[in-house]
């Protein structure tokens, strides 16, 4: 009975409400302690067995439940197991340029997002194909700074490391390979 207006309301029995949640996104934490209260709640966790059969046309050594197996249990290791990332991603890649394209688009600027200003750490998700430090040594960083007389404790550039990434549309499938297999480099 609806409190207003007192008519009867009911559902049909074969209705089923099914609504999804990302437990990473902490913007709707208060609104999940509610919804534990309310609704049964079933995880779904990624699933990398489910790329078994998934093969690139033009990359067939590229294994992506390994690719995805890994960087998942890196992004565990250095977050928790909420921020995997989902098999989704790569059910629809048909080909190497697919791949390339849902690294550039869609998991380089996750990780961006997981790891803030620490290029770092997607580093030690993806490997060294994928990220590059910009100065080899402090002489590669003389000159950048300005002169400024009051402030001249410069001496913390040393231990501060910058990196950047390397262009995805100029990696090759032995690159994608070394994310689950860094062995494939030295060969």
């Amino acid at each position: 009975v609806l409190p207003y207006s007192q008519d009867k309301f009911s559902v049909p029995n074969n209705l089923y409400i099914i609504g999804t949640m990302n437990t990473a996104d902490r913007s709707v934490e208060s609104l999940d302690t509610a919804l534990r209260r309310r609704f049964s709640f079933v995880e779904m966790p990624s699933k990398p067995e489910k790329l078994v059969d998934v093969t690139l046309e033009d990359a067939e050594e590229i294994d992506l439940e390994q690719l995805l197996d890994k960087i998942n249990q890196r992004i565990e290791l250095l977050i928790d197991k909420d921020h995997q990332i989902g098999h989704s991603y790569f059910i629809k890649v048909n080909d190497f340029s697919e791949l390339k394209t849902t690294f550039k688009d869609k998991i380089i600027p996750l990780l961006e997002e997981y790891f803030y200003g620490d290029f770092g750490k997607i580093g030690l998700v993806l490997g060294a194909s994928f990220i590059r430090a910009k100065y080899k040594d402090l002489a590669e960083t003389k000159g950048i700074l300005a002169t400024f007389r009051d402030y001249e404790e410069t001496d913390f550039i040393a231990d501060k490391k910058v990196f950047e990434l390397n262009s995805v549309d100029e990696l090759n499938p032995t690159d994608f390979i070394s994310i689950y297999n860094e062995s494939i480099l030295n060969e």
